[in-house]
């Protein structure tokens, strides 16, 4: 949901880096790595994704310092999408092979069979000349990055989005980030950025139910010299 609306869902992450002043013009260098490509009336592609604009949802910012806001800079990812209904689909290719004579029988009494390949032709030409006249819908969605503490705000909880966004974040930037959940908020981001020793793995996406067994199975294996194959006691 916009931060525009003024109510919001965030889904926060932490980058893991040492490097904590990171510019705005180094940062608008690899966002424009992932400008979205966005759908045309005419495009047959079902989908496109990509960081944009926050408010006008164009592939640029031209004036990226105007999106600063104290330690934040904030920028847009932008979703677009084409959809056939599977019904309406089905009813169009019918329609096809009906006007091809599928089905249909000769003066002796044999019905004419259109061949699996020629259908699947027929499919994908009718498919892409649906989505070739298809209007897409476009989402757009905020995102936050504080400059000071290297974390990003993501104003959406959707699991789609927060894929998305890991992986176009990861093909632009090349920094790790981690999800800040249940699981990990208490974890010292500072040592981690430090360079300290620091075990990550049993922080890694987990809720706070299965935090709390993976660690009463690793303090039962460690009082009771059992192997690492035992299985966790609920």
């Amino acid at each position: 949901m916009p931060i525009a609306t003024g109510s919001l869902a965030l889904k926060r992450f932490q980058i893991l880096t040492h490097g904590k002043d990171l510019s705005i013009q180094w940062i608008m260098e690899k966002l424009s790595k992932a400008f979205i490509s966005p759908l045309n009336i005419d495009d047959v592609r079902e989908e496109a994704n990509g960081f944009c604009h926050p408010f006008t949802g164009e592939a640029k910012i031209e004036y990226p310092h105007s999106l600063v806001f104290d330690q934040f800079f904030l920028f847009g990812m932008r979703s677009d999408r084409k959809k056939i209904p599977a019904t309406f689909m089905k009813l169009q290719l019918r329609n096809a092979l009906e006007a091809l004579g599928h089905e249909k029988e000769d003066s002796q009494g044999t019905k004419k069979k259109i061949g699996k390949k020629v259908r699947d032709t027929i499919k994908d030409k009718l498919k892409e000349e649906l989505l070739r006249n298809s209007i897409p819908t476009v989402k757009l969605t905020e995102v936050l990055w504080n400059l000071k503490d290297n974390q990003i705000w993501l104003t959406t909880t959707s699991p789609s989005s927060i894929t998305e966004f890991e992986k176009l974040f990861s093909e632009a930037f090349d920094l790790p980030i981690i999800n800040i959940n249940p699981g990990t908020a208490a974890l010292d981001f500072e040592k981690i950025q430090l360079n300290l020793n620091t075990d990550m793995q049993p922080y890694l996406d987990l809720s706070p139910v299965s935090l709390a067994n993976k660690f009463h199975f690793e303090r039962k294996t460690e009082n009771s010299n059992e192997t690492e194959s035992s299985q966790p006691v609920f």
